[in-house]
C-alpha cells in the first residue's frame, strides 16, 4: 500500500479477525446468515494434519510425484463380473460415491445405471456417466471420491452423489472405514488395504 503511494493512519490499522474487529465481524456475517445471503456447505479445503488448520489454495505449492497405480476390481452387484479402476490412493476407496465412465465410451455404456460393491466393506455404490472421464487412461473407469478430491467434488455436485469424509483432523481412518480400518493412520491403512485387496486376489 505505501508503495502504491496510499497514506492510512497506520496507528488505526486493523486485520478482518483482530479483537477490535471480530464483534462486527460476527455481526455482520450473524445477519449475511439470517438473511440468506450466505450459507455455510460442505467444501474441500488443504488441510494440514499436523498444524491443525487448513492452508490457502495461495500457500499452497503443487509439486509433481512418480507415483504408482493400484487396480482394484470392483464386483457388480448381482452378477458374477466385475469392474476394474486404477488409482494411486487406494484408501480413499473407503469414500467411494460412484465409479464413472465416459458417457460415449462404448466399452462401458451398458453399465450405466448399474450397482458395484466396494471391496473389503461391500458398500454400494452406482455407475454413472460424465464427460470428465478420459477414456483412454487407465482403465477408462474412474472412481469418484468427492471428500477428497477436488474434481471429484465437482463430479459429485454435478451428480448429487454423497460426500463421505474417511479421515478425522490427525489424518486416522474415521468411522466411514468400518472395523476393519477405523483408528489407522491413513498410510497405514493404504498399506493394510493393499495386503487385504491382494489377499481376496481383487488387485494388482
Amino acid at each position: 500500500m505505501r508503495r502504491l503511494g496510499t497514506s492510512p493512519d497506520w496507528a488505526r490499522e486493523r486485520f478482518t479477525m483482530d479483537a477490535g474487529l471480530s464483534k462486527s465481524v460476527t455481526e455482520v456475517f450473524v445477519k449475511l446468515y439470517q438473511d440468506g445471503l450466505i450459507y455455510r456447505g460442505k467444501r474441500l479445503v488443504n488441510w494440514d494434519v499436523t498444524l491443525q488448520t487448513a492452508v490457502s489454495d495461495l500457500e499452497v505449492l503443487q509439486e509433481e510425484e512418480d507415483g504408482f497405480l493400484w487396480h482394484i476390481n470392483y464386483p457388480l452387484k448381482d452378477e458374477k463380473n466385475y469392474l476394474t479402476i486404477a488409482t494411486t490412493r487406494p484408501e480413499t476407496m473407503l469414500g467411494d460415491s460412484a465409479l464413472m465412465v465416459h458417457p460415449d465410451d462404448d466399452r462401458y455404456k451398458k453399465l450405466i445405471g448399474k450397482k458395484v460393491l466396494i471391496p473389503l466393506i461391500d458398500r454400494e455404490i452406482p455407475v454413472i456417466a460424465d464427460d470428465y472421464v478420459d477414456p483412454t487412461f487407465g482403465t477408462g473407469i474412474v472412481k469418484v471420491t468427492p471428500a477428497h478430491d477436488f474434481n471429484d467434488y465437482a463430479v459429485g455436485a454435478r451428480h448429487d452423489l454423497p460426500i463421505i469424509n474417511i479421515l478425522t483432523l490427525d489424518g486416522h481412518i474415521n468411522k466411514n472405514g468400518t472395523d476393519l480400518y477405523e483408528g489407522l493412520d491413513r498410510f497405514a491403512a493404504r498399506k493394510k488395504i493393499i495386503e487385504d485387496l491382494k489377499e481376496k486376489q481383487i488387485s494388482r
